[in-house]
């Protein structure tokens, strides 16, 4: 999920519940909340305990509710695994930390001091482009030595899951790349997705997963994957998660907020993408909205501090 913010800084707790409603209306079972979508990093262990307080609130009973724990250091870390285990979530992911490079036995150590201090199971995540990435040695060697659960592998790449495969380990293989689902569903690979794309295109990203499972090469399941290509195109020329808030916006989920001030050439993209969006709804299966009282020009607007 993306989590929206007010100018100050402030997550928006009214408008990120409503959104989490329609995408569990979509048929979505469960929730990963404060991820890289999500902007971890700019978000405190405070603030992740009423992000899943609200979320357990407004969903059903049944529904996953996993909370990223990443932090830029151990104790930053561990504040959030003791922030989401208070606040009843169901799972963690463990990102590695961020912002320094680090050798892979430094994040073996990192792992396996989180792993045996933590009471919830717990999903590695490999997220190479925000962190040191895990190599595939280092995730097995993981699995085997500790309690940890799988892996959320957002590195685009199949060769952590392939070896996971291969070496008939039971563990979770959890794809967190979206351009990566329907290669590993072709090879099967994985045992479910942690879907950015969901979070504004839940019905996209459903009708894909299942058509792909039970009929990849159909034409059905290639169309479906053809659609996704070109949002992912799309996408890929903002920072994330910017071209999601466009998409929300457009479907009336959440008025868009960036970290930085748009520039002149952002806000033309952003428009551009608005319109191709709005053109292609109905083949991205987004024709519905939650409402009109969020202003679909908010991924084209200025922030305050760019008006300043």
């Amino acid at each position: 999920m993306t989590l929206p913010r007010s100018v100050a800084g402030q997550v928006d707790l009214e408008v990120f519940t409503r959104h989490l409603r329609f995408v569990e209306s979509a048929g979505v079972k469960g929730f990963v909340l404060n991820g890289a979508t999500g902007e971890y990093c700019l978000t405190s262990p405070e603030e992740l305990g009423q992000i899943l307080r609200s979320a357990r609130g407004a969903v059903r009973p049944s529904t996953k509710l996993l909370a990223a724990v990443g932090g830029a250091s151990l104790p930053q870390t561990m504040a959030r695994v003791q922030a989401a285990q208070a606040a009843d979530a169901d799972a963690l992911l463990l990102p590695m930390p961020y912002f320094f490079p680090y050798e892979q036995q430094d994040l073996i150590a990192f792992s396996r001091h989180v792993a045996e201090r933590v009471n919830l199971p717990t999903l590695l995540y490999n997220l190479p482009d925000f962190t040191t990435p895990l190599e595939p040695e280092t995730t097995l060697q993981l699995l085997a030595e500790t309690k940890l659960a799988g892996i959320k592998d957002s590195s685009g790449r199949l060769d952590t899951v392939r070896r996971l495969t291969e070496s008939g380990r039971t563990a979770n293989r959890v794809i967190g790349n979206d351009a990566a689902l329907y290669p590993a569903l072709l090879e099967g690979l994985c045992d479910g997705v942690v879907s950015g794309i969901a979070s504004v295109l839940p019905e996209l990203m459903l009708a894909l997963y299942s058509a792909a499972q039970e009929s990849p090469l159909a034409a059905s399941a290639l169309e479906l994957k053809s659609a996704l290509d070109d949002v992912l195109q799309w996408v890929g020329r903002f920072p994330v998660p910017w071209g999601l808030k466009i998409m929300a916006a457009e479907r009336g989920f959440l008025p868009a907020d960036y970290a930085l001030p748009l520039s002149d050439q952002r806000r033309q993209d952003a428009r551009k993408f608005a319109a191709w969006f709005q053109a292609h709804r109905a083949r991205l299966l987004a024709t519905s909205s939650i409402d009109a009282t969020v202003p679909t020009a908010a991924p084209i607007a200025p922030t305050e501090s760019a008006k300043q």
